[in-house]
């Protein structure tokens, strides 16, 4: 999963400790043709009781090919789960990482990692009503909240969106009736890009756009959005928030499908150089970065979103390939050490100790 994170934690509410994890597989369930669920019995090397807050993420330490690939995944279950969690993690076709874990990882086996990782957790904007939109294996976050605000009985106005590109992709459908069963303050749409031919389809047919979201949900405005999903989706839902009144604020979300791809809003004013700074050049796009910030936050404030997740060094999201110049870096195992050879840095934990050339290639 590569992440855009836009959210920093709120005053008051806890923040919980990365720590060190030992995972245990315990059962394996397909979800669809390459879906699936696992579950974990978990423990921490310290002894502690794992926490996290519903939407957050975990790094697995994944024995692959002579060394431990480090691959980010959303904690698909509550965090009510008595010592368990549960990761839904689609096959991508050119994952190998997930394509072991589906194919060669067996109850019994164990894996090492660190979590929890992330803000992208509705605990952080307690506001209503909202709106959590997810596509493909975007809907694991949004199941995770929608599971914590059903387990506590929450009586919140919420409206839930899944996207998908066909009826057989769509997710965690029987759970989803009954806890719409139990909530009666939920409302519940399945979207569906295309319908096989032949097949019957009683809900929403083609993507998203702005005329059919505002029939589904008269009041998008001003409501809160969770959304997760790929790049373009998550822009896209976006700006239909934005069209129709919502507040950039009452807009989190993350997005993943392994793009390189930058995003750039021109409309922010390049943050100036102090004489101070250095310059950065990420795939022909630049900015100032002072000594003191590392380069996720110096290219923030020029209007360039590096992809990134935990902003802890520990989940790898936020890795550039350094062309030319120097960094210091202080990362928490986000990076292997065949990586780190390789040239690869993190940007959330890399700070320019001269002019620097990085790309996302």
């Amino acid at each position: 999963m590569t992440s855009v994170n836009t959210n920093l934690a709120k005053p008051g509410v806890p923040k919980f400790k990365v720590k060190n994890l030992r995972l245990v597989l315990t059962e394996k369930r397909v979800e669809t043709e390459n879906v699936m669920t696992f579950y974990f019995q978990l423990e921490c090397e310290d002894g502690s009781t794992f926490r996290h807050h519903p939407g957050q993420s975990i790094s697995l330490n994944i024995p692959l090919l002579g060394e431990n690939l480090i691959r980010t995944f959303t904690i698909a279950s509550s965090p009510e789960g008595n010592g368990c969690i549960a990761l839904t993690v689609k096959a991508a076709e050119t994952g190998h990482a997930t394509r072991y874990m589906h194919d060669q990882l067996h109850v019994g086996a164990t894996i090492m990692a660190r979590g929890p990782l992330g803000d992208f957790s509705l605990v952080f904007h307690p506001h209503q009503p909202l709106l959590l939109v997810g596509a493909g294996s975007g809907m694991t976050p949004v199941m995770s909240m929608l599971r914590w605000l059903h387990q506590r009985k929450e009586p919140v106005d919420v409206v839930l969106v899944q996207q998908a590109s066909r009826p057989s992709d769509l997710l965690f459908g029987d759970e989803l009736q009954e806890i719409g069963a139990a909530m009666p303050n939920l409302k519940h749409f399945d979207c569906v890009s295309r319908v096989p031919q032949g097949q019957a389809w009683s809900g929403v047919r083609g993507r998203l756009q702005r005329p059919g979201m505002r029939a589904l949900i008269p009041d998008l405005g001003r409501r809160t959005v969770f959304c997760c999903g790929p790049q373009g989706f998550t822009e896209s839902i976006q700006a239909i928030h934005r069209a129709e009144g919502g507040l950039r604020e009452a807009f989190q979300t993350e997005t993943f499908g392994g793009s390189a791809e930058l995003v750039v809003d021109t409309s922010v004013k390049p943050q100036a150089n102090t004489g101070a700074g250095y310059q950065v050049d990420i795939d022909g796009h630049h900015f100032f970065a002072e000594p003191t910030q590392n380069l996720v936050d110096a290219a923030a404030l020029s209007g360039i979103r590096i992809p990134t997740s935990c902003r802890e060094g520990n989940c790898g999201t936020c890795k550039l390939k350094l062309v030319s110049g120097e960094i210091d870096m202080a990362h928490q195992g986000g990076l292997s050490n065949k990586e780190e050879q390789q040239g690869y840095v993190l940007a959330c934990s890399s700070k320019a100790k001269s002019d620097l050339v990085v790309t996302r290639k």
